[in-house]
């Protein structure tokens, strides 16, 4: 991927959300040399997007202060706020009307956090609200998640940030909210936003929306945009009560959301999110038009368009040509469904080839990228900097409760480590040695977060169990063994014909407790258990 193609949404060629991601690459900073801004776009006959007033709208839902999304599955292996800054600040440098929007929670996630992680995850707060300033938000919702769960921290971030943070109800934790704000583009279009919360009160959210809808409109407002955090079914609802609004986004999103490929829409209202934590972020180009009407369709117009079609018609169809092969009654039912989505791929593929010479469609025009930035994308030098002192400060932090593990009472089970496992069931050496989660502690030694409390204790056996593993004291405990689904098996070492000392067939719960949707989302307990039954490991021994 060349430096230009950052120049603008408009040419970013990157993957879609049916598209398969590619290997890791390494990092590679934005050094001060290469740190000018691109060539501005390619002026095109007839015309184009960036020759109009317009707004590009970059949204992004449910951030949670995540610096950089679990990558432990390639399909995971996207985004992050310091690719995020340098593609936002590659595009403000050829497309003077963008402005960056938030909604769903910004700091916290959904589970009240631990006090042996809350330490580390104000640390995380600060640095993230830091790489944030570097980004330049004109707006984001406030969001009740982050005041009751991101602690002290959090409402403190909140109450000083330097953005417009949006609430329609008052909120005595962040006394400077607004209800709405009116911004001007360089190009000269008036952008209304508001923020609107699960929070605010049911019975008169939708007529506080109306009444502030209509007031930014009176104010002048070309293009009104409501940043949701209601989630996807409550926000439709919103945009069928209430007439005016022009695009909402929409975060308090489901966890196994998938990106969105292609605009939503209900009635004449836009709807856009961009899945969870950094991952995606929605890029939305609007050109407001004096009339009735809705928005028309214009991506076709954008460079690059045609080669995200193809990729997005590539993939689809190798997927159809296998689901023909399927004679099962579901999948037959579903094919003409992706058929027909096949065809109107094909259908924009036609428009987008033909676009180039000719002059924009009236009326009002949208145009829509999901964009996932992979890791081997560019980053943002400032960011990645910011990003790299917080590491250091969470392993100066943690390094100080190192070594510290409960102590194993008398009767109850410790752990032994895997060598002494395998020591007698020897038909068992083959599978662990092959098994992915032996490489577990290599993967974060790999992304340096040995001593971040928010990796560590997925990729060791027992962390922070009685007897179990603590940083700095690994030794025997490194990568998930066989304690991690079997439980501690000191007790049943002295006493291996007791079978009950341990667990013979761990339940889906076991797993859950890391396979959660931020790490595994496409994780179903019973497909992924029958990879791990194998000769010697849940089945009988292989004949010798």
């Amino acid at each position: 991927m060349t430096l230009r193609a950052f120049g603008s949404w408009l040419a970013l060629c990157l993957l879609l959300a049916v598209a398969c991601c590619g290997k890791q690459q390494p990092d590679k900073p934005l050094s001060p040399a290469s740190a000018g801004r691109t060539s501005p776009l390619e002026k095109r006959a007839g015309g184009g997007l960036h020759d109009v007033p317009r707004v590009t709208l970059v949204a992004i839902t449910d951030w949670q202060a995540v610096l950089k999304p679990c990558g432990c599955t390639v399909d995971l292996q996207k985004g992050g706020i310091e690719r995020i800054a340098r593609a936002v600040a590659e595009l403000r440098s050829a497309d003077d009307s963008v402005l960056v929007v938030h909604a769903g929670s910004l700091l916290a996630d959904e589970e009240p956090v631990s006090s042996a992680r809350a330490p580390q995850l104000a640390l995380r707060m600060q640095a993230f609200a830091k790489a944030l300033g570097d980004v330049g938000v004109a707006a984001v919702a406030l969001s009740q998640q982050d005041l009751d769960l991101g602690g002290e921290t959090a409402r403190n971030l909140l109450a000083q940030a330097p953005w417009p943070v949006l609430s329609l109800t008052p909120r005595a934790q962040v006394p400077k909210a607004q209800r709405s704000v009116l911004q001007k583009t360089a190009s000269g279009v008036q952008v209304g936003l508001l923020g609107v919360d699960a929070a605010d009160p049911e019975v008169s959210r939708q007529q506080a929306v109306a009444t502030e809808v209509q007031a930014l409109r009176a104010k002048g407002a070309q293009v009104v945009v409501v940043l949701s955090n209601l989630g996807m079914r409550a926000s439709r609802k919103l945009a069928r009560a209430v007439p005016g609004i022009d695009v909402l986004v929409v975060g308090h999103l489901d966890h196994k959301i998938e990106p969105l490929a292609d605009l939503e829409r209900e009635g004449d209202t836009l709807l856009v999110h961009a899945t969870r934590q950094g991952a995606w972020f929605a890029a939305l180009t609007l050109v407001p038009r004096p009339g009735g009407g809705g928005w028309t369709e214009a991506s076709e117009f954008v460079p690059g368009v045609a080669a995200d079609l193809e990729a997005r018609m590539a993939t689809l169809g190798k997927q159809i040509d296998g689901w023909r092969k399927d004679t099962t009654v579901a999948t037959q039912r579903a094919l003409p469904f992706y058929e027909a989505q096949l065809a109107d791929l094909r259908a924009r593929l036609t428009k987008a080839r033909s676009a180039a010479g000719r002059p924009l469609p009236a009326g009002k025009l949208v145009a829509y990228r999901a964009v996932g930035l992979p890791w081997s994308a560019p980053v943002d030098a400032g960011v990645q900097a910011i990003v790299q002192r917080y590491d250091a400060a969470v392993a100066e932090l943690n390094q100080k409760t190192a070594g510290t593990v409960p102590e194993v009472a008398p009767g109850q089970a410790g752990y032994v480590g895997q060598a002494v496992c395998v020591a007698c069931h020897t038909k068992t050496a083959d599978f662990v040695a092959h098994d992915l989660h032996q490489k577990a502690w290599a993967t974060l030694e790999k992304a340096g977060k040995t001593n971040d409390l928010d990796c560590v204790p997925c990729h060791v056996t027992g962390f922070g169990k009685p007897g179990g593993a603590a940083l700095g004291k690994l030794a025997h405990l490194q990568n998930v063994q066989c304690e991690a689904c079997h439980g501690p098996g000191s007790l049943h070492i002295a006493a291996p014909a007791d079978k009950g000392k341990v667990t013979r067939v761990p339940t889906e719960a076991t797993c859950l407790g890391c396979h959660t949707p931020e790490h595994a989302p496409r994780f179903a307990f019973e497909l992924y258990r029958k990879r791990l039954l194998v000769p010697g490991h849940g089945l009988p021994p292989a004949a010798p």
